[in-house]
């Protein structure tokens, strides 16, 4: 009975190593993004409060896995919010983001049938927005955090879902009119995704 529970023991442990193979992977992911409530400061009626609706993320990574749980990878996120009020009066608009970020990851735990990660980032974020007469683009400095769980499905297909919180500096809006204005970008946003590991 010892040698077929070391024997079964042998093999799970294996499989589970086998998994954590060094290597190139690819990951898509969607979700929803969540605003807190935002303000922009613009020349003709100065600071302001928003309030948006919950929204949509999508986006996606290409990393390089090496093998003991740590992972790192060019990451890019899109966010789309409706804007729903403007210092509490009911106004249309909305807000977007484009992040392109460069991303480390962490297992906590290894070889497990779900495992929790936690991960940061830094890079640039391209916030747009169009709301109270201000409308355009701005790219600014950005960070990232995250923490999820991931579960492998294959020795290449992994799932995974994760919260992850992004923020930029204050994006410089010139629309060419009077309305110069200062919009502040902060995010919270639930993912799930796909991850292909294909190797070296």
């Amino acid at each position: 009975m010892k040698k077929y529970v070391l024997l079964a023991a042998l093999l799970i442990g294996g499989t589970a190593q086998a998994q954590e193979v060094p290597g190139l992977y690819i990951t898509g992911d969607g979700g929803a993004s969540f605003l807190p409530n935002l303000h922009v400061k613009n020349t003709s009626s100065g600071t302001l409060k928003e309030n948006f609706d919950t929204g949509y993320a999508a986006g996606g990574a290409l990393g390089y896995d090496t093998g003991n749980g740590v992972r790192l990878e060019i990451d890019s996120n899109y966010t789309l919010n409706n804007l729903a009020k403007v210092d509490g009066s009911r106004d249309n608009g909305h807000l977007d983001g484009t992040n392109v970020m460069v991303n480390g990851q962490v297992d906590l735990v290894h070889n497990a049938s779900v495992t929790p990660y936690v991960g940061a980032g830094i890079g640039y974020q391209n916030i747009g927005v169009n709301a109270d007469g201000v409308s355009g683009h701005d790219w600014k400095p950005a960070y990232q955090a995250e923490a999820g769980l991931r579960s492998d499905v294959s020795d290449r297909v992994s799932v995974f879902g994760e919260y992850r919180f992004t923020q930029s500096a204050a994006a410089d809006i010139q629309d060419g009119n009077p309305q110069d204005a200062h919009q502040h970008f902060s995010d919270h946003g639930l993912l799930a995704g796909l991850t292909y590991h294909m190797g070296n």
